[in-house]
């Protein structure tokens, strides 16, 4: 049985009439006939009554009426979301995201892309850049804004972005209170930090600009995520350099300053499996332009 016995059928239950119902899909009558016959012997179940003189549905062909109407429809929802999907208008993205990056730059993005695509769904996923590459190269994401370096043959990306670093501290701290920064103001400072996981060399300009200071800070409390990370500097329990975009959120006892200069840009890059043919993710990765 194939879709097109379903619109036959169709056809003629709801003309009640195989010439009307021929005439309707541009078939000729016998031929017609044949097929209703054939769908007949398939199902071995009578579905019309007829003679010379009329068609009517029999008890049988009532139900399968309806359900034939309902597989048709499913089918033209599977073509039109095929059709769809194909030129990129529907369809999920899974998108991973750190932190810093979730700020009034990328909203704008996200509501443009969402105008011109409404019928894309956009799943988010806060994770640490070492967490997004696996799950990009394991195909549990579509594309990723990280940090790079990207480091793997089977992804692409492009740069999107770039923001300074700030040195966020407990309110009330003796580098809180400074205006101005040193490198050496570092030494002996205790430091909250990305667990060294999740990383992925965040810290490296940081400390090597320290280190060619004379200065010293070191590590006092790890983090898994930015979140739990800004609440223990809020908390007192260090300092540490971060996004300057992360000060855009205001978090009651933490305070932002700028740091001594030197250090370059840190780096937004949006990456994605190079194999990838959605035309949505085409379209998604047309929205970033620096």
């Amino acid at each position: 049985m194939e879709l097109r016995h379903l619109r036959y059928f169709v056809a003629v239950a709801e003309e009640l009439s195989f010439r009307r119902a021929a005439e309707r899909l541009r078939l000729s009558q016998p031929a017609l006939s044949a097929q209703i016959r054939a769908l007949e012997e398939e199902l071995t179940v009578r579905l019309l009554d007829r003679n010379t003189r009329s068609v009517k549905l029999t008890h049988p062909g009532r139900g399968f009426l309806e359900d034939a109407r309902h597989t048709l429809a499913a089918a033209a929802r599977a073509q039109e979301g095929a059709r769809s999907a194909g030129h990129g208008l529907s369809g999920t993205l899974r998108v991973g995201l750190i932190a810093p990056v979730a700020n009034a730059w990328l909203a704008a993005i996200l509501r443009r892309f969402l105008k011109r695509f409404p019928g894309v769904q956009l799943s988010l996923f806060d994770l640490a850049s070492p967490v997004q590459l696996q799950r990009l190269r394991a195909g549990e994401l579509d594309t990723a804004l990280l940090r790079p370096p990207v480091g793997h043959a089977d992804l692409d990306y492009r740069f999107v972005g770039e923001a300074q670093q700030a040195l966020a501290a407990p309110e009330g701290h003796r580098l809180a209170r400074q205006r101005t920064l040193t490198w050496k103001d570092f030494d002996g400072e205790g430091l909250v930090m990305m667990h060294p996981t999740m990383q992925h060399g965040y810290y490296d300009a940081f400390l090597a600009a320290c280190a060619k200071a004379g200065a010293k800070p070191f590590p006092v409390q790890y983090a898994n995520d930015i979140q739990t990370k800004m609440w223990l500097i809020s908390a007192g329990f260090g300092i540490a350099p971060t996004t300057a975009t992360l000060s855009e959120v205001k978090r009651p006892g933490l305070v932002f300053r700028p740091l001594p200069p030197g250090l370059p840009p840190v780096q937004t890059a949006l990456a994605w499996r190079r194999d990838d043919d959605s035309l949505a993710l085409a379209n998604f990765i047309k929205e970033f332009q620096l």
